[in-house]
C-alpha cells in the first residue's frame, strides 16, 4: 500500500459553544470544506480541502471559526526541509510541478535586484569601443521543421505569422480594472516607443 497521505496545511477550529449550525460556511465555501453531519447533528470540515482563504470566518455570524496553520512536522535534516518533503510528496502523487497565485510562500530571493549590468556592453551599437554590435531582436511565432526550396533553389517563404521585439522583453499582462486607463496607456506608449509588445490581459 503507498503511502499518500499528507497531513493538512490548515485546520479548521470551530467553537461548537458558538456554532448554530447555520450552514452559512457550508454555502459560502467554494472548495467544500463545511457540511453538515445528520448523524452527529453537526457542522463538521474537512482540514484537507482547506486553502485559508477565511471567507467562512469571515462570513460567520457568530465568529465561531478560526483557520490556524497545522503544528505538523517531519523529521528534519540540514538537507530536507519539511516543506521540501511535502512538495516531493504532493508532485510524486499528481504527477505535475505545484503552482500558486498571488506570489510564493517562501523567502526565495529575487535574483533580478541582484544582477548587476555594465551598460558599456548592453547598448546597440554598444558604447565599448572593443564590443561588436549585438542583435537584440527576438521573433515569436511557429516556426518551420526545416527549410523548403523551390525548382530552381530558391527558399519558399512559408513562415507562420511572426511578432518581432526589438529586445527580448514584454509588459506583463494587466486587465482593466487592476491598474488605471492611464497606467495601461502609458505602457502601451513606451512598448511602441521600444519597439516591443503589450497587451491588457
Amino acid at each position: 500500500m503507498s503511502i499518500d497521505f499528507l497531513y493538512p496545511d490548515y485546520e479548521v477550529v470551530r467553537n461548537r459553544d458558538r456554532c448554530i449550525a447555520c450552514k452559512v460556511c457550508a454555502r459560502q465555501c467554494s472548495n467544500e470544506v463545511h457540511s453538515y453531519d445528520e448523524g452527529l447533528g453537526m457542522m463538521v470540515a474537512d482540514d484537507s480541502k482547506c486553502v485559508n482563504c477565511h471567507r467562512c470566518v469571515s462570513l460567520c455570524p457568530t465568529r465561531a471559526l478560526k483557520i490556524v496553520k497545522t503544528d505538523h512536522t517531519f523529521k528534519e535534516n540540514s538537507n530536507w526541509r519539511g516543506d521540501t518533503i511535502a512538495e516531493i510528496y504532493r508532485q510524486a502523487g499528481t504527477g505535475g510541478v505545484l503552482l500558486s497565485s498571488m506570489g510564493n510562500p517562501r523567502e526565495f530571493p529575487v535574483y533580478w535586484d541582484k544582477l548587476l549590468i555594465n551598460a558599456s556592453q548592453v547598448t546597440n551599437p554598444s558604447i565599448d569601443p572593443l564590443r561588436e554590435p549585438m542583435e537584440t531582436r527576438v521573433f515569436l511565432g511557429k516556426k518551420p521543421d526545416g527549410i523548403e526550396r523551390s525548382a530552381d533553389g530558391r527558399i519558399i517563404p512559408n513562415l507562420s505569422p511572426q511578432i518581432e521585439l526589438a529586445v527580448p522583453v514584454m509588459f506583463s499582462a494587466m486587465s482593466y480594472g487592476s491598474i488605471s486607463y492611464n497606467a495601461h496607456a502609458s505602457l502601451a506608449r513606451a512598448a511602441e516607443s521600444l519597439g516591443i509588445c503589450y497587451n491588457t490581459g
